[in-house]
């Protein structure tokens, strides 16, 4: 494990993929987060508290954000995960759950298929929330609106960014990045995916609009392993509405897998 510098209330690694959320010695397992599109490796800076202490909890940092801001954008989901998978490499020996929301829960299955494609089985458990599987995928242009109408967009689902809208200056720097991050997310397509050989879970919020139960049944079809899914009260973030609900039953899976 690399060692780690204080980075804005957290660690953060010497890559400039994988970000430790907390600092832990010698993990038992490794839990890898990917945010959705416009997030940051410090969505799941909370998570390690609501988790045994041996879980070491990792998240990614996409470019073009916080200390990669001047970096360009990612061209597309599949090549964004061939660069994570090459940065979870020193990872591929211990047991280790990859998870991944909305955006974040595309890179995810791409990042366990490319890893699998170099060693095997090498991730025992996937977690993809709040989204649909990709052969399911509705299309969408959201990323060609005009600024005012991309951002009342974004922020219909998003009460984070609902906020940031107050700050136009601020706004003025984001707005680019998540468009370039929902550009990739809504030109990913798949129509005939590879099913992984990790076990899958898949979790949602019952409320979420963009999401009905059946599009994530669906992702069982994705996996050769054991497969569930997992409904929670709330919308598309429904994990940040009760995280504790969310984080407390991925702790409940990870010994078992």
């Amino acid at each position: 494990m690399t060692q780690a510098r204080a980075y804005s209330g957290g660690t953060v690694g010497d890559g400039l993929w994988i970000r430790p959320c907390h600092q832990t010695d010698a993990p038992r397992r490794r839990l890898v987060c990917l945010p959705h599109a416009g997030g940051t490796a410090r969505e799941y800076i909370s998570w390690p508290a609501l988790l045994p202490p041996d879980v070491g909890v990792y998240a990614v940092q996409y470019p073009g954000r916080q200390d990669r801001f001047v970096e360009p954008a990612a061209a597309g989901i599949e090549s964004l995960a061939q660069e994570i998978a090459s940065a979870l490499e020193p990872f591929t020996g211990d047991p280790l759950t990859v998870f991944g929301h909305s955006m974040g829960a595309y890179v995810a299955y791409e990042v366990v298929l490319e890893l699998e494609r170099r060693h095997g089985r090498v991730v025992d458990l996937l977690v993809v929330s709040g989204v649909a599987a990709p052969q399911d995928k509705r299309p969408s242009e959201v990323h060609l609106l005009p600024d005012e109408a991309f951002a009342a967009e974004v922020a219909r689902d998003n009460e984070a960014f609902a906020r940031l809208l107050t700050a136009p200056d601020l706004v003025e720097v984001l707005l680019p990045m998540i468009r370039d991050d929902y550009r990739i997310f809504e030109v990913y397509s798949r129509s005939r995916p590879p099913a992984v050989l990790a076990s899958l879970l898949a979790t949602g919020g019952t409320e979420d609009p963009g999401v009905d139960p059946a599009g994530l049944t669906r992702w069982g079809q994705l996996t050769s392993g054991g497969f569930d899914v997992v409904s929670f009260p709330g919308g598309h973030f429904y994990l940040v509405e009760d995280e504790s609900a969310l984080v407390g039953r991925l702790a409940e899976r990870l010994p078992s897998v």
